[in-house]
């Protein structure tokens, strides 16, 4: 059985080497609308918040606290407010661990599959 390829940092890559050695990736981009980039934004942030509100460290700092959320999602609230403003779309792997995050669910896996089946048929 083919798995999918672990590259030199110890992370799945969407690759499968196929029997004949050609790798076959699969990335995708999900295309959000002003609203629904302002839903995660904001549902990102509430959750920030409330982390904030929550967290037992000294407030009085004048270092930025890092969240549980942002650590989890890999930025700050900033970076992703540039990253879902400035970009065209954003890539599978950001975009599900958003979904995941906030809740706020947008795609489903039934939804990317039918996308990858029609492009499949179209182009075979």
């Amino acid at each position: 059985m083919k798995t999918l390829t672990t590259n030199r940092y110890g992370q799945v890559s969407p690759t499968l080497i196929q029997e004949t050695g050609v790798g076959i990736s699969c990335p995708f981009y999900i295309s959000l609308t002003p609203d629904q980039k302002k839903s995660l934004l904001n549902t990102f942030r509430q959750i920030k918040t409330e982390q904030l509100v929550n967290s037992d460290e000294n407030k009085a700092s004048q270092e930025p606290l890092e969240t549980p959320i942002e650590k989890a999602l890999g930025m700050n609230e900033e970076s992703l407010r540039c990253t879902l403003f400035s970009r065209q779309g954003l890539p599978e792997r950001l975009f599900i661990r958003l979904q995941k995050l906030t809740g706020v669910v947008l795609i489903s896996r039934n939804e990317v599959e039918e996308t990858y089946k029609q492009w499949l048929d179209y182009l075979f």
